[in-house]
């Protein structure tokens, strides 16, 4: 008797697409049934209380310090409610006499041919003397 080898077929890998599909059902069950649907950010307040000043505290409204800086032929001229300073290092002496609070806002003004170097410059000085509310002015107005 002649034993005859019979030549196997590879079957070619195939996916079960019906496990698949059980699986996708499943994970989108999970996820639905674990994640909360409710919508906690439309129930929170946006609403700012209108409360004054906290007890022992005074609401006090500062009037601004205007610095103002002007292009010359040899360089910018600084001035501090209209009083002339030749360097930043008196300026920032001058703001340490005027600085009766941290709250004093200060506003710097400079035409557009001021170089932004001595905008700088000037809001270090306020810095340097303490000053913390310091803001820019455009064109000379105030904000």
């Amino acid at each position: 008797m002649l034993l005859t080898r019979r030549k196997q077929e590879s079957a070619s890998p195939q996916l079960n697409m019906a496990a698949m599909v059980d699986v996708v059902f499943l994970l989108l069950i999970f996820f639905m049934c674990a994640s909360s649907i409710s919508q906690v950010e439309n129930s929170l307040s946006s609403q700012v209380s209108h409360l004054g000043p906290g007890e022992g505290q005074e609401s006090q409204d500062y009037l601004p310090i205007h610095i103002e800086l002007q292009r010359v032929p040899n360089g910018v001229l600084v001035t501090l409610e209209e009083e002339p300073f030749a360097d930043f290092d008196s300026l920032v002496a001058r703001l340490r006499e005027m600085r009766t609070s941290e709250e004093i806002p200060v506003i710097i003004k400079g035409q557009g041919a001021v170089p932004y170097g001595y905008m700088v410059a000037a809001l270090d000085a306020c810095y340097r003397a303490g000053f913390e509310r310091v803001a820019f002015s455009a064109k000379g107005t105030d904000l």
